[in-house]
């Protein structure tokens, strides 16, 4: 049942969004050296030597809701077509100062950036704080739940993007909220 309902709040997640918004990606897996020998010895499939699931994001300003998707390889065309995807053309994004985010330009899209690496964090109203809020958000989450099998963690992430982006609505607007997502199927 539970899984049911967790694909039920991965079917509504929000978007396209307008106004300011915020991209930005991060990765879900426990650290190497907590892992059982057998998976240590094994080399990493990743570049930077890791082998966690990256998960991209686009928070809206204007909604204070978030959209996020499991990428299974981080491209180009993977990160910044989900970027561009969940915006309309009217949006301006903000990212940090990667430089594979530059290239949603190439989209029409309107992008300023903040560079992380020379230790520039807020420049006036562009920074990222608002995604990186919520990157703690669902990784506290995900730590409380324990282990997750890398097939089930999109269901578990849109259970907390849900959560996340219902969280001014009262018990009883949630409860309601949730069985008109399960009824209408």
């Amino acid at each position: 049942m539970l899984s049911h309902i967790r694909d039920r709040m991965n079917v509504s997640m929000p978007g396209p969004f307008s106004g300011i918004c915020e991209a930005d990606e991060t990765f879900i897996g426990g650290q190497r050296k907590n892992k059982r020998i057998h998976i240590r010895r094994r080399p990493c499939k990743r570049g930077h030597g890791t082998d966690k699931t990256p998960i991209v994001g686009v928070y809206s300003r204007d909604l204070g809701q978030v959209s996020v998707q499991i990428v299974s390889r981080r491209s180009e065309e993977t990160v910044i077509g989900f970027m561009v995807s969940m915006l309309n053309p009217d949006a301006v994004l903000y990212t940090d100062g990667y430089k594979m985010n530059r290239a949603v330009k190439k989209y029409g899209v309107e992008h300023h950036y903040v560079d992380h690496a020379s230790g520039e964090f807020v420049r006036g109203d562009i920074h990222t704080n608002s995604i990186e809020g919520f990157w703690g958000y669902m990784k506290r989450h995900l730590a409380m739940i324990g282990g997750i099998r890398r097939d089930r963690m999109q269901l578990f992430v849109a259970e907390i993007v849900w959560r996340y982006n219902n969280r001014s609505l009262t018990l009883i607007e949630k409860e309601e909220t949730l069985l008109q997502l399960i009824i209408v199927d």
